[in-house]
């Protein structure tokens, strides 16, 4: 494929996708229909807390609509106090957390299709039925050493071909915030070093003061 024809798709790509959104340490571009919602809507729920035990912290970061009513779709994003990586258990334990989540928090039956690795992230693809309303759910975990972030789409079926890519999309403009600062652990051997001759100056003070008082 040409250079003018990539630049040309991803020109098209970008037209998709809203302005980025920077939220808890992360960031990431939402589908441009998407608007965030009103978060005291959700305040004391359970929803978006996909977890691999149940007693692990974690707190909903933002949650975006893209309507009104029954026919609208949402993302929600969350941010988990655990670490999680992609190892070779990564797509069943995801997909665990993903099934007791919507049964014991939710009281819905998710019906697993699919788990993947993609790009970096795992993706586990599923439908709810909310009354007579069928939902196609994707959920998506990006990993992270001591946190990580979680994102849940339910779109209804009958929409579904129509928001599955540019989801994707936007799953693939996701990005850890990183620190400019310096890494933790010099700072912590700096603290240390500082500390260690400061103790030592207060030693040789008072040893010093000790001499002259002989």
């Amino acid at each position: 494929m040409s250079p003018f024809c990539l630049l040309v798709f991803a020109g098209l790509a970008s037209e998709s996708l809203g302005p980025l959104l920077k939220q808890d340490g992360y960031q990431l571009a939402p589908p441009k229909a998407f608007r965030m919602a009103r978060m005291d809507l959700f305040h004391g729920t359970r929803v978006g807390g996909v977890t691999a035990t149940a007693d692990t912290q974690h707190f909903l970061s933002a949650a975006l609509l893209d309507g009104e009513g029954e026919d609208a779709a949402s993302l929600l994003l969350s941010v988990v106090e655990a670490r999680f990586s992609l190892g070779p258990s990564a797509r069943d334990e995801l997909s665990t957390a993903v099934v007791r989540h919507f049964k014991d928090d939710l009281g819905l039956r998710f019906a697993l299709d699919r788990a993947d690795v993609i790009e970096g992230r795992v993706e586990v693809l599923g439908s709810v039925r909310e009354g007579s309303q069928l939902r196609q759910i994707l959920v998506v975990a990006w990993p992270g050493e001591n946190r990580h972030v979680v994102a849940i789409a339910s779109v209804p079926s009958g929409r579904w071909e129509e928001l599955r890519g540019v989801l994707r999309e936007s799953f693939a403009t996701f990005r850890l915030e990183t620190s400019s600062g310096p890494p933790r652990q010099w700072v912590v051997a700096f603290l240390a070093l500082v500390g260690a001759l400061l103790l030592t100056s207060i030693g040789l003070w008072r040893r010093r003061k000790a001499l002259r008082g002989a």
